[in-house]
């Protein structure tokens, strides 16, 4: 499978909402858990969306709340996964 801009742009959006982020105990941005959560997704056969969900799974808890629940609501509009949904509905 080749990854579309809408991962790239899923990947952007999360690496600029956990910027400031770091792994606690080691200092590894945080950005490298998204992205191990997004690739062993990918390596047990999530598609693009599933793998997008990945990316996004912790933005709604650590990076704003509400305020981030409604900027990936408006962004599901165009990932028509059921998993993006469902993590908007957190």
């Amino acid at each position: 499978m080749i990854l579309s801009s809408r991962f790239s742009e899923a990947l952007t959006y999360a690496a600029e909402l956990h910027a400031t982020q770091v792994r606690k105990g080691s200092g590894v941005p945080y950005i490298a858990h998204l992205l191990g959560t997004a690739s062993i997704a990918l390596e047990y056969g999530a598609n693009e969306d599933e793998a997008i969900a990945a990316l996004l799974h912790d933005a709604i808890e650590d990076q704003g709340g509400a305020t981030t629940r409604e900027a990936i609501r408006r962004r599901c509009r165009r990932y028509r996964h059921s998993d993006c949904r469902r993590l908007c509905r957190q």
